[in-house]
């Protein structure tokens, strides 16, 4: 499912055819325990911002594939202006372009330029999505000037790849190492967001796509309320994880294609992965298998791992999986409607609009194995999407990897008293928000994976960010203005509607499936559209039981 950057261009276009942050004219600067930091004004905007802060000792030598050790240097004065470099990335379609070293644990914030250590602002803290390969808090679509008009707004950055999520058990590895870079992460933000002007009793953690499901996995954690006071997941929360048993052989074709035996047998050890270089490293990913077709989040593909890179059920840091635990905290669960268009069209360029059947059932036997044929006749091409196979997938994927693991997440919570609100994002933009997209292709996309980010950033001009030439219309600056302020208020109080959110949002319940529908002309509260859902648990359960049965 994951393509390179320029490769997503390319098919669409084919398929077309301060301890005082003050507010005078100086420098910010705020105050740490470490030492000093000094920032940068906005442009355009009443905000600071405050880049590459460290929050972790460098993960490198000794703490190469080892859990994280918080930063305890200090720095006198810091230029904060600088941009953090990216992890070491594993994918191209989300890659970051910019720098990227292993030395990468830094935060970002910004801040209200009124902001003092006595404001007490509620906090929200992002987690980037990159199927757990790729992304960087110096991407500027996550530039956080804007929504920083009523909060403090923290960036993460966390090791991805086998740098983060390496679990073998012959090593002695457990995985989660970027979890608990994010973990962290909110540690560091509980110490020193105060100074600020944040309020550690108040912070929402959120993230879209791996950023989501890794936000599920933390709010699932009983340290969760300790860190965090809510949690918001957009496309990619409620999901099921893996366990580690079921990751290994998946995970030991990178250790296999790096020369490096994860077997006990072999008496050989963590030296050798620790002693790899990061291009060796790289390639060692990039030579593990391909989709055959293109894949979606089942319990057989991967062998058995789900996804590719990600948090595991390790029994130590992950006591239980987060879909059986469900969120500790109030949360926020959604997904936009053509979330996997982004995906399925770019696979196949120009040949997108004319897939036969064939194609069709590769797909399906792929992902569901011994169950295609009941998928095929539930999802029939001819029967219900008018002879589409493109439709038909996107209609798949977009269920099976982000709506109805949104519906169980809000499920679950609900289930054990704890609020849950769901959203479904059908608004197709009117601006292009990432430069990998050409604006003709955002017609075709509809309201597709990522689509909801630049309205949840309260960015509605100069897109795509940092510098593009489009600016949204009046009602979606609206929109944005309402959504971003929805998302400050779970950090606030736990809900996300407050005075000035400009809607009423009912928490969820599994009868009236209530919740926040974003169209394309306007918002409103609804009943969501889950009437798949049912259908998808009832293969997923049965797709675990031939697993284990085969294992």
């Amino acid at each position: 499912m994951h393509l390179h950057h320029a490769h997503i261009r390319t098919a669409l276009l084919l398929a077309l055819g301060t301890a005082a942050v003050g507010a005078s004219t100086c420098a910010p600067t705020v105050h740490l325990q470490n030492g000093t930091v000094t920032g940068s004004r906005c442009q355009g905007v009443n905000a600071n911002s405050f880049s590459s802060i460290p929050y972790a000792k460098a993960p490198v030598g000794d703490l190469r594939f080892a859990p994280p050790q918080p930063y305890d240097n200090t720095f006198g004065v810091l230029n904060g202006t600088k941009h953090a470099p990216a992890c070491i990335q594993f994918d191209k379609t989300f890659g970051e372009k910019g720098p990227q070293s292993e030395d990468c644990l830094f935060v970002n914030i910004w801040a209200p330029a009124s902001a003092s250590p006595d404001s007490k602002l509620p906090v929200k803290v992002w987690l980037y999505g990159g199927s757990n390969m790729a992304g960087g808090i110096s991407n500027p679509t996550y530039d956080g000037c804007h929504a920083a008009a009523d909060s403090i707004v923290v960036s993460v950055n966390y090791r991805v790849g086998p740098l983060g999520f390496l679990a073998l058990k012959g090593l002695g590895l457990g995985g989660n190492l970027g979890s608990m870079d994010q973990m962290l992460a909110l540690r560091w933000v509980q110490d020193n967001i105060p100074a600020f002007g944040g309020d550690p009793a108040k912070v929402l953690l959120f993230g879209q796509s791996a950023g989501a499901t890794d936000t599920y996995a933390l709010a699932s954690r009983d340290e969760a309320p300790q860190v965090m006071r809510a949690a918001a997941m957009q496309s990619g929360g409620g999901r099921d994880l893996p366990t580690i048993d079921q990751v290994q052989k998946w995970q030991t074709r990178f250790a296999d294609g790096l020369n490096c035996s994860s077997s006990s047998s072999t008496a050989v050890d963590l030296s050798c992965f620790r002693a790899a270089s990061t291009a060796a490293l790289q390639a060692a990913v990039a030579g593990m298998p391909k989709d055959p077709v293109i894949n979606t989040y089942t319990p057989i593909v991967y062998d058995g791992a789900r996804t590719r890179w990600g948090p595991v059920v390790d029994g130590t840091f992950l006591k239980q999986s987060p879909f059986a635990v469900g969120t500790q905290v109030p949360a926020i669960f959604g997904s936009a409607t053509n979330d996997s268009s982004l995906f399925v069209i770019p696979s196949f360029g120009r040949d997108a609009f004319t897939l036969n059947q064939t194609v069709y059932d590769a797909f399906l036997v792929s992902n569901f194995g011994p169950l295609a044929s009941r998928v095929n006749e539930t999802f029939s091409v001819a029967g219900n999407f008018g002879g589409k196979v493109y439709a038909a997938m996107e209609a798949i994927i977009t269920d099976t990897s982000y709506k109805c693991w949104a519906y169980q997440g809000a499920r679950k919570a609900a289930s054990r008293g704890i609020p849950a609100y769901a959203y479904i994002f059908g608004h197709v933009p009117s601006c292009a928000w990432y430069s990998l997209i050409p604006p003709d292709a955002i017609e075709i996309l509809g309201a597709t994976h990522t689509a909801e980010i630049p309205f949840v950033f309260n960015t509605t001009s100069s897109l795509p960010a940092p510098s593009g030439n489009c600016t949204m219309k009046p009602a979606e600056v609206e929109m944005a203005r309402s959504l971003s302020r929805a998302w400050t208020n779970m950090a606030e109080s736990g809900k996300p509607t407050g005075d000035d959110a400009g809607f009423l949002w009912p928490a969820f319940d599994d009868e009236t499936w209530n919740g926040l529908d974003v169209g394309q002309e306007k918002m409103g509260v609804g009943r969501l559209d889950y009437g798949s859902c049912a259908f998808w648990a009832e293969i997923d359960e049965e797709l675990q039981r031939i697993e284990y049965s085969s294992s």
